[in-house]
């Protein structure tokens, strides 16, 4: 048998995994899925978009989804608006460019007024991609604008596109994603008037229905959209997510992301039927209405005779390492554990990192021959002899 990484890895930084392969499967088909039929709205918040480089990635972005029957709208700054279209070329629209102005109506509702919805439904029905500016170039009135009409429209994602790029912590480090439990947090953090203009447009827009938010540099759009590793920071309402047993629905997205935990090297690999025999014991952790952050089973069927459980196929996409998807998804199986009445529920892994995870949960270290004895066919002895083996006890 050749060696693969355990189970019990993917949640941990590729420098401490085995040799990356391409996966097999695409990211960017995850996503189109997810968007299909759906509504964006894109803000090119100035000075961004006074570069015609500015929109390379947009471009690209708004092709792909076009061609995937989803429903664009961008919103840009009048000095911004020819350079877009210029970029667009036969994919701008024919109609004329509805130009808005943010402050009519401002403090009346409905806002953004009635006109202006129609003008966008009009564009829709015309076209899937809908460009529209506003009538100045002051930041902050662009984010507010972006925002109400994005809440009025009940989009499912608004996508800020900022030359800052996303949100970092105070040591540097990017806020991949963040929880609007933490918005006076972050918006402590946020520097300029524009910037926290932009996470508080974030938390109002999620607060009035919309699936969640983006922030991101131009160059970054396609990445932020279209992989699991992202670009920018995401905005949800949750905290953080949920965890709960994945439904028959979701089977074709959990077996791809085991096969490409396997094609990465970082999960054992399995046939297509060793695969369907985790599945109805597999637990996802999904932030907001986006994919699954990380997903993670606990066998039980060839341990019956034992009262045991293995927590096995854990893996967490690369956004979302470091924020507690792991810990949550194992507490998850615990919990689980107990309500099937187990005895105790164990892991393996070959990494130190990934040894130190399962001490913290309270796991204690064991040999072999204190797990059923039905884990190890199939393992050769030397590679048995490299795993760090781990038990919870549950009575």
């Amino acid at each position: 048998m050749t060696e693969a990484m355990s189970d019990a890895e993917a949640n941990f930084p590729p420098q401490f995994r085995g040799r990356t392969r391409a996966p097999s499967f695409s990211e960017k088909s995850f996503y189109l899925e997810e968007f299909y039929g759906k509504s964006l709205l894109f803000a090119m918040v100035p000075p961004g978009g006074d570069r015609i480089s500015d929109f390379n990635s947009l471009i690209r972005t708004l092709r792909e989804l076009r061609r995937n029957q989803t429903r664009c709208i961008v919103i840009v700054s009048p000095a911004a608006l020819p350079k877009l279209l210029k970029r667009m070329g036969r994919m701008a629209p024919a109609a004329p460019i509805p130009v808005f102005d943010p402050a009519l109506g401002l403090r009346s509702r409905p806002y953004p007024p009635d006109s202006a919805v129609a003008q966008i439904w009009e564009g829709l029905r015309a076209g899937s991609i809908v460009i529209a500016s506003t009538n100045d170039e002051n930041p902050a009135d662009l984010v507010v604008f972006a925002q109400e009409l994005a809440s009025r429209l009940r989009v499912f994602k608004l996508i800020f596109v900022d030359r800052q790029d996303g949100l970092n912590d105070r040591n540097g480090h990017r806020l991949s994603f963040v929880e609007m439990t933490r918005i006076r947090r972050t918006l402590a953090a946020s520097g300029s008037r524009v910037r926290r203009a932009i996470v508080r447009a974030a938390d109002r827009a999620l607060k009035d229905g919309v699936g969640s938010v983006n922030l991101v540099a131009p160059r970054g759009v396609y990445d932020e959209l279209f992989s699991f590793i992202g670009s920018g920071t995401l905005f949800t309402e949750m905290q953080y997510g949920q965890v709960r047993p994945i439904s028959i629905d979701d089977f074709e997205e959990v077996e791809a992301l085991i096969r490409r935990g396997q094609d990465e090297g970082f999960l054992l690999h399995r046939s297509p039927e060793q695969i369907a025999r985790i599945l109805p014991s597999c637990f996802g952790y999904r932030i907001g209405d986006e994919h699954l952050a990380g997903i993670c089973a606990l066998l039980t069927d060839p341990y019956r005779r034992e009262r045991a459980g293995e927590i096995t196929a854990m893996y967490t996409l690369t956004r979302f390492q470091g924020e507690g998807v792991a810990v949550e998804l194992v507490k998850e199986c615990v919990k689980e554990a107990q309500a099937r009445m187990l005895r105790y529920v164990f892991a393996c892994t070959s990494e130190d990192r990934a040894a130190r995870f399962f001490a913290r949960l309270g796991f204690r270290r064991i040999g072999p021959d204190e797990v059923p004895a039905a884990k190890w066919r199939g393992y050769d002895k030397p590679r048995i002899e490299r795993l760090s083996i781990f038990r919870y006890e549950l009575d």
